[in-house]
């Protein structure tokens, strides 16, 4: 309809029809609104950041950070790792960016007790970054550099706003048979099987374009070193990340 608000899938699926470059949601890849991926997403938080994730953060991270950090999460989504961040440093400075107005929204009306977090709609595959370079000590992003058509200059505005000794921590999809992704994927969305399968065979391609070796690839081409890598769910790998020194 003339005049309708568009959701993101929609606004995605015209801009890659007239051919301007933006980044691709998984609301248009699934056939979901921006409102049920935003559900998903928040309801399927304690299940993504778990205890087992908070471990390997205390272990592998957090000493690496200062008193008073300045964290990014891009790609934030509904700003809910943000929440836990800032109740764990309520000195740190936080920024949230995602791509969905919606998540920013969400994120805007949570309840904070620690530090609050800066959140804004930011497109990080067609905008720089507005923090200044050498400020971050930490850059978080789960489940969104897969979807990227051109990982590499993003991987590069993410290591020119880290500080020398600063941390990119990658947590994203790993390679698995078409079986056992469909499978998984029916188990976890409930309802009928064809309801399941048909958006999964769209997202197969997607969420299974990496192997492990690859992000490995990817991450040493951008100029990071991995300081420590783990799996801790079925479909995703851990990476804990520096940039490379160079002489």
């Amino acid at each position: 309809m003339e005049g309708a608000k568009l959701d993101n899938r929609q606004i995605t699926n015209r801009a890659i029809y007239s051919g301007r470059r933006v980044m691709v949601t998984h609301q248009a890849l699934s056939g979901s609104t921006d409102e049920e991926f935003l559900q998903r997403m928040a309801s399927t938080y304690p299940e993504r950041f778990g205890e087992d994730l908070w471990r390997f953060f205390t272990a592998q991270v957090a000493p690496s950070l200062p008193e008073r950090p300045v964290m990014i999460d891009l790609g934030c989504g509904p700003g809910l790792f943000l929440r836990d961040l800032g109740e764990r440093y309520p000195q740190a400075t936080l920024y949230g960016f995602d791509v969905t107005p919606a998540m920013i929204a969400y994120g805007k009306q949570l309840l904070y007790t620690g530090a609050k977090p800066i959140l804004a709609v930011h497109d990080v595959a067609t905008q720089t970054l507005p923090n200044v370079a050498g400020t971050v000590h930490l850059v978080s992003m789960s489940s969104v550099l897969h979807v990227l058509d051109e990982p590499l200059p993003v991987l590069a505005e993410i290591r020119r706003v880290l500080t020398p000794g600063g941390l990119f921590m990658l947590h994203d999809w790993i390679r698995h048979p078409l079986q056992a992704y469909l499978e998984r994927r029916v188990e976890q969305m409930g309802g009928s099987r064809d309801e399941a399968m048909r958006p999964g065979f769209r997202l197969f391609p997607v969420h299974n374009k990496y192997t492990p070796e690859d992000w490995q690839w990817l991450l040493a081409e951008a100029g990071f070193t991995i300081r420590s890598q783990t799996q801790l769910r079925p479909t995703h790998q851990v990476f804990v990340t520096t940039p490379t020194h160079t002489t």
